[in-house]
């Protein structure tokens, strides 16, 4: 199959084809519905009707391509930046621009064959979008209260004020759309429900985790969860004397870490169970960093659990026993 290698910016894409023959055809578009649509009538002037498309997951910038192009029967694989990178390392690539990126990610396409993404549902994607505009009101709650207590000219603190105000009423409007969205699809809503069973979980980080993972479904098995999240450890080992200490791979998803950080420091605190386990890794002289971390890797399996099967979260059957072992 032809492979599409696309390297995205804010405002344009470039794209590398790679003929099954080996011939190679690049050229740019513009980061626009009109320009998806001359990408593909792109493809058509070469007489070809499906590719398999590759493209790097970096911010926002490819959701909307990948959409088009899956919902065009296009095959789509969204693929973690530091698999492209090392791949270009492996090549002894020593330049980087667009056209050498989009070549690079077509070559990478082509030679590991990576898996086909699967576009969220349309109340997902509704979902994120709802959730990250609340990320970016409260990010903005929190510079021009910044600002507003560093200034003392009252025009300047007046203006500010009414901005703050506009962004209160922002957010609660966006709070009210979350819970209406959530009550007009009973899936999600039921997903929310398991979610906030789980000791630690609040309705904010449910929200959170159902934006950014979509279907757990998706997911082989919880270690593949842990690891888009980037939660799963990383050994760095070389001979007989070099012995790092393991720590989280943090190749993955940033804003779910973030948003397991405060369940898991109170899932310590008020469960038994997850208190228990907490104990028995500081009794093997675990530091409290690489705790919590065990503790929010140990959430996540809990949560693939309860999604994946729909059941309620038991701490007694995923826990192990209660008491701490000294």
């Amino acid at each position: 199959m032809h492979t599409l290698g696309i390297d995205l910016a804010k405002h344009s894409f470039d794209v590398t084809l790679l003929r099954e023959g080996g011939d190679r055809r690049h050229t740019q578009f513009p980061n626009t519905p009109a320009g998806f649509t001359q990408l593909q009538d792109w493809l058509r002037a070469q007489h070809i009707d499906r590719v398999h498309a590759c493209m790097e997951a970096t911010n926002v910038y490819w959701e909307a391509l990948a959409a088009f192009l899956a919902d065009a029967s296009h095959i789509v694989s969204v693929v973690n930046p530091a698999r492209i990178k090392g791949f270009a390392q492996s090549q002894m690539m020593r330049t980087k621009t667009d056209k050498q990126d989009s070549r690079i990610i077509a070559l990478f396409c082509a030679q590991c064959h990576p898996e086909a993404w699967t576009p969220p549902s349309a109340a997902q994607r509704h979902l994120r979008a709802l959730v990250r505009h609340r990320d970016d009101l409260l990010q903005t709650r929190t510079q021009l209260s910044n600002r507003l207590g560093d200034t003392s000219d009252e025009v300047v603190r007046t203006s500010l004020e009414a901005l703050l105000s506009s962004v209160e009423a922002q957010l609660k409007t966006v709070q009210t759309q979350l819970e209406q969205h959530l009550k007009d699809e009973p899936e999600l809503g039921e997903q929310r429900a398991l979610l906030t069973a789980i000791v630690g979980i609040g309705a904010i980080t449910a929200y959170k985790l159902l934006a950014e993972f979509g279907d757990i479904g998706g997911y082989g098995s919880a270690k593949a969860l842990t690891a888009d999240a980037g939660m799963n450890p990383a050994q760095f080992e070389s001979g007989t004397s070099v012995r790092r200490r393991t720590k989280l791979s943090k190749v993955g998803k940033a804003g779910v870490r973030a948003a397991l950080y405060w369940p898991a420091i109170v899932a310590m605190r008020r469960c038994e169970g997850f208190k228990a386990f907490a104990a028995r890794l500081a009794a093997r002289g675990k530091p409290k960093g690489v705790i919590i971390g065990a503790v929010m890797r140990k959430l996540l399996h809990v949560i693939y659990g309860v999604l994946k099967h729909k059941t309620p979260f038991d701490p007694s059957k995923v826990l192990g026993p209660t008491r701490s072992s000294t």
